[in-house]
Parts: C-alpha cells; sequence; structure tokens
C-alpha cells in the first residue's frame, strides 16, 4: 500500500455532476456528502479525541496521555450498560459493529463514518447546510476490497475479524464498509452503510491515502457554492428531504428548515381558504 493524494474535480454544472455518478454500478460505489469542501474523511472520534487533546494542551496538561483506543473502549462500555435505559431492541453483546452503528445513530463520537449508495442522498448531506463550497467523496469499495485481498490473501478474513483490534497488531491500515446486521429506519431510508478504519489514530482520509488504487476509483467532486439552490430544488423534486431521510416526526421538523429558501407561493397555505 503507497500513500496518494485524493484527486479533486470541481462541478459547475449539475449536468457535469450527472456524468460522473449516472453511470456507476449501484452498490459497488459509495458516497459521502459534507457541507465544506474543505473539511477532510474523519470519523467523529477522531475529531473528538484530538478536540481533547486541544482543549489539555490549552489547560497545560499532557495531551499524549490520551489514549485513543482506551477511550474507545470505555465509550463503547458505557453504551452498552446504559442503552437498556433508553432502548427496547438491542444488538447481541459481542456484535461490536452494530453497537458502534447503533451509537453513531443517536450521536456518540466512534470510529465510523456514514456513506450512502446512492449519490443523489450524498448530494443532499452535502447541501443541507452551510453556504460554502461543498463535497461529495466517491469510493469504488469493491476496488478497495481487491486491495486488500492482494495484500493480505487467506489472512484477510481473520484480519477483519480483527478490526476493532488494529492498535494492538502489526498489521497495516485498512477500511471496512459494512451494513450492519442490526440496521433501523434511518439507514434504510438513506441507503446508508459505515466506513471503519482499523486504525483509531487514522483519519479516514489517511487510510484511504494508503490505497494504491487507480484515481478513477477514489475522488472527490467539489460542488460550487453557486449551484446550491438548484441543487437543493432538483432534490426537492426527487422528493430527497429531511422529512425522507429523517423517518418520523424529526425527520418532518428538519425538513421545514428549509421550507424559507422555497418561493413562499408554492409553500402549503395554513388557514381558511375562500
Amino acid at each position: 500500500m503507497n500513500s496518494q493524494t485524493i484527486k479533486e474535480i470541481k462541478i459547475d454544472t449539475w449536468d457535469a455532476f450527472k456524468s460522473h455518478v449516472e453511470n456507476k454500478h449501484y452498490r459497488k460505489w459509495i458516497y459521502r456528502g459534507q457541507s465544506d469542501a474543505t473539511w477532510s474523511l474523519q470519523s467523529s472520534l477522531y475529531r473528538t479525541i484530538h478536540d481533547a487533546k486541544d482543549i489539555r494542551d490549552l489547560g497545560s496538561m499532557p495531551s499524549s496521555s490520551i489514549n485513543e483506543r482506551n477511550h474507545e473502549d470505555i465509550m463503547l462500555q458505557r453504551f452498552k450498560s446504559s442503552a437498556h435505559l433508553y432502548l427496547s431492541h438491542l444488538p447481541q453483546k459481542n456484535d461490536e459493529l452494530s453497537w458502534l452503528s447503533l451509537m453513531q445513530h443517536h450521536g456518540a463520537p466512534t470510529r465510523l463514518l456514514d456513506f450512502s449508495f446512492s449519490p443523489y442522498i450524498a448530494l443532499y448531506f452535502a447541501l443541507e447546510s452551510g453556504n460554502s463550497d461543498a463535497a461529495i467523496y466517491c469510493l469504488n469499495h469493491n476496488s478497495l476490497k481487491k486491495v486488500d485481498e492482494q495484500y493480505f490473501g487467506e489472512k484477510r478474513a481473520k484480519v477483519y475479524s480483527q478490526l476493532m483490534k488494529g492498535e494492538n497488531s502489526s498489521e497495516p491500515v485498512f477500511l471496512f464498509a459494512f451494513e450492519p446486521e442490526f440496521s433501523n429506519q434511518r439507514l434504510i431510508a438513506q441507503q446508508g452503510l459505515f466506513v471503519a478504519s482499523n486504525y483509531v489514530t487514522f483519519s479516514h482520509e489517511g487510510a484511504l491515502a494508503e490505497y494504491s488504487i487507480e484515481e478513477c476509483d477514489a475522488y472527490k467532486l467539489i460542488i460550487s457554492k453557486s449551484l446550491r439552490y438548484k441543487g437543493l430544488r432538483m432534490l426537492h423534486q426527487m422528493n430527497i428531504t429531511s422529512a425522507t431521510i429523517y423517518p418520523g416526526l424529526d425527520g418532518f421538523c428538519r425538513s421545514l428548515h428549509k421550507l424559507p429558501v422555497f418561493d413562499s407561493r408554492h409553500q402549503w397555505r395554513i388557514g381558511n381558504e375562500t
């Protein structure tokens, strides 16, 4: 595995965007939208740990004393011990990836990153907030698996079984895309899956850079901020809104944030009509 940078492609028209995504094989490619094009691929756990280190440095406390893997273990065990107080259905005790998926769903920091099999749902996440250039990461995860198979050979299954023990092994960094056995309505509505790294100390972008794959198998579309309005209208017409990708009342309420974006003459009238 050799380090490389991810190619960036500037998108200035929606026709250009469609040309990059519409002929991709479904489920062979995965996508992640981010509302700021300057953000790299980092899990919430990676960011949480680095924020904590910055705070400790400001307080003249040794940030080097923070052990990322130990903190993930503590968070996971605390969630497992308390989740039954809030939820009636829980994953199997030893299904750690499903536990992490559940934590991710409820906003806890984890090593997981959300992706979607749909480029248009990823586009919604890129455009739903912010006013700068946005981005969509496009990954051919079949190519990542092929690299792993060539590198690990027959050990591949064993390596993946030790996904959560990266820091305790001598194996190189890798990424693992999966759909949890313990799913939920939101994940289904978003055609979602997760990508995890076996090393908490690596960002996903850093891990991806370790793969020797073709430029065309991993790239970043930079969506011009001038396309935001038309993009949201296009997605609205496709029925991709907060109300549809976040099932339930919370999603409906989130969708109300976008009502002022569109022409009020076409919004639902409230009150008596004559």
